[in-house]
């Protein structure tokens, strides 16, 4: 019995000793790694928030247009090395496929000479127009300004950027 106690005894301190016994604290986690941007983007800009309608100028833009233009060129210019940017026009099926086409091809080249007026590099830069073909609504009807306002979405430039990286 005496050793059955004195068992108990020892075990009781054993365990009281390993309780007081700190472990150490858990590491810390590893940092998360910062996200990295997309290697590529397309960004799209309403052609009415940069031009009159039916002109290529960029002389009558909207103070949201310009911020859309500038905001782009910053990102352009961020330090990432450029792999290319295509500036691509469209316009709406209004006029002739040809007007169209000329007219969405002015269009790219007046963004394209902004950006690079905005220090993105010459060479890595390209611009095309692509006309009527490539639609993004229908709408029914010839003339009148509810469908120019319908067909407002067609008319736009869209800049396909890839990072070298």
């Amino acid at each position: 019995m005496k050793s059955n106690l004195a068992l108990t005894a020892v075990a009781a301190a054993a365990l009281a000793l390993s309780a007081c016994t700190t472990t150490p604290p858990p590491p810390p986690p590893e940092p998360e790694a910062p996200a990295l941007a997309p290697s590529s983007f397309l960004e799209k800009l309403a052609a009415d928030g940069l031009f009159a309608f039916g002109k290529s100028s960029l002389d009558d833009f909207s103070p949201e247009g310009q911020r859309a233009l500038d905001d782009l060129a910053t990102r352009l210019t961020s330090g990432r090395a450029l792999e290319v940017v295509h500036v691509i026009g469209h316009s709406d099926r209004i006029g002739s496929a040809q007007g169209n086409l000329r007219l969405s091809t002015q269009r790219a080249a007046a963004v394209r000479e902004y950006l690079i007026d905005r220090g993105v590099p010459e060479d890595r830069i390209t611009a095309v127009g692509r006309g009527s073909v490539e639609p993004v609504v229908e709408c029914e009807g010839d003339r009148g300004q509810e469908v120019i306002d319908c067909l407002a979405p067609n008319r736009r430039v869209e800049v396909r950027v890839q990072f070298a990286d």
